[in-house]
């Protein structure tokens, strides 16, 4: 139990700094990519644009700490050796696998995002590879000071 919870507010702490970085990246002439033209609908009730967002924004960081914590569990359990950064990145790529084809389609975003444009799957993977390198280097500081 010990490394769970130190990796579920590094795994949180991660999609909270690349929330924020995506929600100041149009103040930088990044513009809006994700093109969404249908209705939002959360289980068989149309919601506003705005609801849907607030639930994409928690479903994102529930999922960014229940990740966190699930490799924390895996490191609990002998999965995996340690909190190093070849496995994290690994984890990262499963977690791209995860979202694409899992959590995605049942947003209705298509299999990989393919329903939105041709480019978020380039999107997901270096998503979730800054994922990977910030909880990487989150649970670092974590274990460093708490030595």
């Amino acid at each position: 139990m010990n490394n769970i919870l130190p990796a579920i507010i590094a795994g949180l702490s991660a999609g909270g700094i690349l929330l924020f970085l995506s929600h100041i990246a149009p103040l930088f002439k990044a513009g809006n990519f994700v093109r969404d033209l249908d209705q939002p609908v959360l289980f068989g009730k149309t919601i506003t644009r705005r609801e849907a967002h607030f639930v994409g924004i928690f479903t994102y960081i529930v999922l960014s700490a229940v990740f966190g914590g699930l490799f924390g569990f895996l490191v609990n359990l002998g999965v995996v050796p340690d909190f190093s950064f070849i496995p994290i990145i690994i984890w990262g790529a499963v977690l791209t696998v995860l979202y694409g084809g899992i959590i995605m389609p049942i947003e209705g975003h298509g299999f990989f995002g393919l329903k939105e444009d041709t480019w978020f799957p380039i999107d997901l993977i270096i998503t979730n590879l800054l994922w990977a390198i910030l909880f990487w280097w989150l649970i670092g500081l974590w274990y460093t000071f708490a030595i």
